[in-house]
């Protein structure tokens, strides 16, 4: 999945040492990816998030991306992720996964224009991320998240 090359999605992550975890974790990356490429096409309807999510997720990723195709913004600069935790649920038949996000140096770029809307860094800069995943299943080869819950000015993840 690509995304624009002047913008840097940074998983700054320690893998952990339980292989399903650390495969959960590796599909929780893949989940925020695809909805970058979704943003980055301009497509609601973008392929890559619908593989790598369903239920609520795949709702909230449409509804993300709906609204910067609305705003006509694509995305530019370093995103950056970390501080992540895996936790087994249902005797290892769902995973947990929570990180922070700092976006303070990860903007919106207009699309016409080309102009970066810059903003400080502050409070709303941090953001906490719980996703619910999945193992494969079936014919699917993936880990796919069914729920996203997202805190904003998360103040656990202000370092």
């Amino acid at each position: 999945m690509s995304v624009p090359s002047d913008f840097h999605l940074v998983f700054d992550f320690e893998t952990p040492s339980d292989a399903k975890q650390a495969a959960a974790l590796a599909g929780a990356e893949n989940f925020i990816r695809a909805l970058k490429h979704g943003i980055a096409q301009q497509d609601p309807n973008d392929p890559a998030y619908q593989y790598y999510s369903s239920g609520q997720a795949a709702n909230y990723a449409k509804s993300q991306i709906q609204a910067w195709v609305k705003g006509s913004w694509t995305v530019t600069g370093t995103d950056k992720y970390y501080d992540a935790n895996v936790t087994s649920l249902s005797g290892g038949k769902r995973e947990l996964v929570t990180f922070c996000r700092n976006q303070g140096k990860s903007f919106s770029k207009e699309i016409k224009t080309g102009k970066i809307l810059y903003t400080d860094e502050n409070a709303d800069s941090y953001v906490k991320y719980q996703l619910l995943v999945f193992p494969p299943s079936g014919s699917t080869k993936v880990w796919k998240t069914s729920v996203v819950d997202v805190t904003e000015r998360a103040k656990e993840c202000q370092k």
